[in-house]
């Protein structure tokens, strides 16, 4: 019965894996060297930011679920194989900042757009409860608007 549960899990997590993520890899927190490039910078690309997020949560649930805890940094999610990479600006136009509680009980992810001159934007918030936020050019917080 355990063996059959385990192998349950890691259907699971290979099918959740084999869709999360991006294609290229950064530090957590830490602005590429190509988004302080003017000429780098991708413009805001909310279905691509909204997709990330929703794999984020996807994957922060299933880490919990393993670990009783949420992931501390994209890094254990992409070592979890949970994520492929950590979100970048150069694929979505957006910054992704992960806040886990110093408890690791919780998470809040920040999203803003990369560009800051992109005003009419969208911010993002979402956090362990799996709902996204959002808010036309302010940060989103956990009072937002839910989004689709």
């Amino acid at each position: 019965m355990k063996t059959a549960i385990a192998l349950i899990a890691l259907s699971i997590v290979g099918i959740v894996a084999s869709g999360c993520g991006t294609d290229t890899p950064t530090a957590q927190n830490k602005a590429s060297s190509s988004a302080s490039s003017p000429a780098a910078v991708r413009a805001p690309d909310e279905p691509a930011a909204i997709d990330a997020l929703r794999k984020i949560n996807e994957a922060q649930s299933f880490y919990f679920k393993m670990n009783r805890r949420y992931a501390l940094s994209y890094d254990e999610l992409v070592e979890a194989h949970l994520l492929k990479t950590e979100p970048s600006s150069a694929q979505t136009g957006y910054e992704f900042k992960l806040r886990p509680a110093p408890d690791a009980q919780t998470y809040k992810l920040y999203v803003a757009p990369a560009d800051s001159a992109a005003g009419a934007s969208r911010h993002f918030f979402a956090d362990q409860s799996g709902s996204i936020r959002a808010e036309t050019g302010k940060d989103a917080t956990p009072e937002s608007p839910v989004t689709q």
